[in-house]
């Protein structure tokens, strides 16, 4: 299988990452340096904790304690890696946190919490556990379909050359593509919806793009 980087907050996060990738015929390896990123050709951001004020994320001053899981350490490595991905225009995939972090490293910015911007926080967040999981309809290519989604965190200001190509029915941003380079961007977690388009759309991106 062919060797594709991806950035975890816990190796416990590894499991579903990487059956998912195995199905496209990829290995998904965990990398957590600017360094190894040289010995790969793609380049996936996984889901995880929140973003930080400290990142440029939010427009406004943000109360932390309202942050869920925030991951300063994430945001240093995951910015870093989409510097250098951008100088190497290497094909980057966002999953949830990751699509949040490219918009942030286009210049965009984040809802700390989707209530704040009168989004369904119902239907894009479960609850507060990291299991409890939302399925919702998107809208892409003009198709529909299913997805998994577990975020309260989303897309305020779009990135500069970013192109919203899915929204969910309340308007959330749920995917995005850059105009100049091959990045993408997903709000749901692919590989924890079940068979189907919202599944397999990102496997055949990243075949596409590898």
């Amino acid at each position: 299988m062919k060797p594709v980087a991806i950035t975890l907050s816990q190796k416990k996060y590894m499991k579903n990452y990487a059956a998912w990738l195995a199905e496209a015929g990829f290995a998904a390896e965990r990398i957590s340096s600017l360094e190894e990123l040289e010995r790969y050709p793609l380049l996936v951001l996984s889901g995880g904790g929140d973003m930080t004020p400290g990142s440029g994320a939010f427009r406004d001053k943000v109360d932390e304690s309202r942050l869920r899981h925030p991951k300063p350490e994430r945001d240093e490595l995951e910015l870093a890696l989409l510097a250098s991905a951008r100088e190497r225009k290497m094909p980057v995939l966002g999953i949830c946190r990751g699509m949040q972090v490219l918009n942030v490293a286009c210049g965009g910015t984040l809802w700390p919490d989707i209530s704040d911007g009168g989004f369904e926080t119902a239907a894009h967040t479960g609850g507060t556990k990291d299991t409890d999981d939302v399925h919702h309809w998107v809208e892409m290519a003009g198709t529909d379909f299913e997805v998994t989604s577990h975020h309260h965190q989303g897309v305020r200001d779009l990135g500069d050359e970013l192109e919203v190509i899915s929204s969910a029915e309340d308007g959330m941003v749920e995917a995005f593509k850059h105009n100049e380079l091959p990045w993408l961007g997903v709000q749901w977690h692919p590989e924890r919806t079940p068979d189907g388009t919202g599944r397999s759309l990102m496997q055949e991106w990243l075949r596409t793009h590898y």
